[in-house]
């Protein structure tokens, strides 16, 4: 049996379930004048879905912008602060706005994200947040940011960790959105630049390029136990396949770093240090934009190999490192791996730390704390390798 519609728009939930059809578009209800107080009378809806979660549709999102154009001057006359908190999906963009708690929900496409903006425009907020999903984020992040919004990407973990603390353990969109909103509202996150889409388009290809460098590798896995000629020759092709794919990209990779200027140059002055070669500054280049911006401590943070404390009253448990970007780490990994062997400078760090005790992976990954803060310090600088070490000399 379908769902049955009330008067006032709301679905009469009796024969649906425990789980409705979202897809249905409904009507907002109409509030008392009483019931919104302060700048909230700008934009303040009652919510008919059971988890405080207002569907409206295109038509009625701009009939509510009109009603918001005094929401400006409401703004300047009480000092009142907005923050923004969405929730990113495939098909559609859950907003929080905080300190009113409105709520809406746009598609995500190139239509919802222009109505989004009008909402944005509208109220001014302080601060957006969005978690990182998937690059699902990627569109609506960039319109926000080139609109002047300063808008701040974060892990999923850290607005499920900030639910938790907070005592909420149900998770739906409509608490993930407001949990981002709240996290804006702290205003303890710190914006970073919007990557170009060129620089997008960089860390697509250099992702998809690992992508066919691990289905190479499991292909040439299975050829070891077949001795199957007709299965042989398949694999043989798979991996010929693969190579043609690789090369190509490279190519692109390769033609992209020549034709912009930056690039060229911090492949240059990356690639002066002993140990580091072209993938690894193609991966520095494409997936640590912020490389020669930050400081050391903030670069080594940013990669995920900074030391943590782990104390207690007076226990003082042992440093590790956490989070930080996966695939940098990788790539810097083995660029250590080959530095600590053939670089003198990472050499001697490398084996004194060993000589004074330090197991392998704690002194591998202070070389690499030190090699990604000596990257960023030549960028910084915008000197190679031989002057910087007559520099630090």
């Amino acid at each position: 049996m379908g769902a049955r519609l009330q008067k006032n728009g709301v679905r009469d939930r009796s024969s649906l379930g425990q789980n409705p059809t979202r897809s249905l578009i409904l009507t907002p209800l109409r509030f008392k004048p009483e019931q919104s107080p302060g700048a909230a009378s700008a934009m303040h809806w009652l919510s008919p879905h059971p988890q405080g979660r207002s569907f409206f549709s295109m038509t009625t999102i701009s009939k509510n912008m009109t009603t918001t154009s005094q929401n400006d001057n409401i703004q300047r006359e009480n000092n009142e602060l907005f923050f923004v908190g969405i929730d990113v999906a495939k098909d559609e963009l859950v907003v929080h706005v905080l300190p009113t708690g409105q709520q809406l929900t746009v598609p995500n496409s190139l239509k919802g994200i222009k109505e989004l903006l009008k909402l944005l425009k509208e109220i001014q907020p302080k601060q957006i947040v969005l978690e990182a999903t998937g690059n699902l984020e990627r569109e609506v992040l960039s319109h926000i940011a080139a609109n002047g919004f300063e808008v701040v990407r974060i892990n999923p973990r850290q607005a499920r960790d900030l639910a938790k603390g907070l005592g909420q353990l149900a998770k739906t969109d409509a608490v993930d959105a407001r949990m981002l909103a709240t996290f804006a509202k702290l205003q303890c996150l710190k914006a970073r630049p919007v990557s170009s889409r060129e620089t997008q388009e960089m860390s697509d290809l250099v992702m998809r390029r690992q992508q066919l460098i691990d289905m190479r590798t499991m292909e040439t896995n299975r050829s070891h136990w077949t001795k199957q000629k007709h299965i042989c020759k398949s694999i043989e092709k798979v991996i010929e396949t693969f190579n043609k794919q690789i090369d190509a990209i490279d190519e692109r990779i390769t033609k992209m770093i020549d034709d912009n200027p930056d690039w060229n140059e911090m492949d240059k002055i990356l690639q002066s240090v002993p140990g580091v070669g072209p993938k690894t500054s193609q991966m520095l280049i494409s997936a640590l934009p912020e490389l020669g911006n930050l400081n050391r401590q903030e670069i080594a943070a940013l990669v995920g190999v900074a030391p943590f404390c782990d104390d207690s009253a007076t226990k003082s448990g042992a440093r590790h490192i956490r989070g930080g970007r996966a695939n940098v780490r990788s790539a810097l990994y083995m660029a250590t791996f080959t530095a600590v062997r053939h670089n003198p400078t990472f050499k001697e760090f490398f084996e004194r730390l060993i000589a004074n005790g330090k197991k392998f992976k704690v002194a591998m990954v202070a070389a690499m704390r030190k090699l990604i803060s000596t990257l960023n310090s030549m960028i910084k600088t915008k000197t190679s390798w031989n002057e910087h070490r007559v520099r630090s000399k």
